[in-house]
């Protein structure tokens, strides 16, 4: 009975030991595996911040190019504004000069009047 006893514990310590080496080769496998995916992790993170700074860079030369055509479109708006009032104080202008030729036209149909007054008494005088 004792030699069986014996038997039975020699077995079970060649059970642990078997499954100490297969666990020791698991916890092997499975370290390397972390240290794989512990690196992977740190290329993302890399990979990551990366990212992060070309959108900061577009994000900040995005806002100088808002800046600068904001600037543009104001100027242009402030352009179109002083060229509205030119356009304004031409047709004043041209309305002025309208009123000078009507009053021009005016003055040489009086004129045309008087020219054929005169004539019109000049013949009847030469007769």
């Amino acid at each position: 009975q004792i030699a069986q006893k014996d038997e039975q514990i020699a077995q079970k310590d060649e059970e642990i030991s078997e499954l100490q080496s297969n666990s020791e080769a698991k916890v092997t496998a499975l370290s390397g595996e972390v240290s794989a995916l512990k690196s992977t992790v740190s290329e993302k993170d890399e990979q990551i911040a990366q990212k992060d700074e070309e959108i900061s860079e577009l994000q900040s030369n995005s806002e100088a190019k808002v800046t600068a055509l904001s600037g543009e479109v104001s100027a242009l708006k402030s352009t179109v504004s002083e060229k509205d009032e030119e356009i304004a104080q031409k047709d004043e202008e041209i309305a002025q000069k309208d009123e000078e030729i009507a009053q021009k036209d005016e003055e040489i149909a009086q004129k045309d009047e008087e020219i054929s007054e005169l004539q019109s008494n000049s013949e009847a005088k030469v007769t």
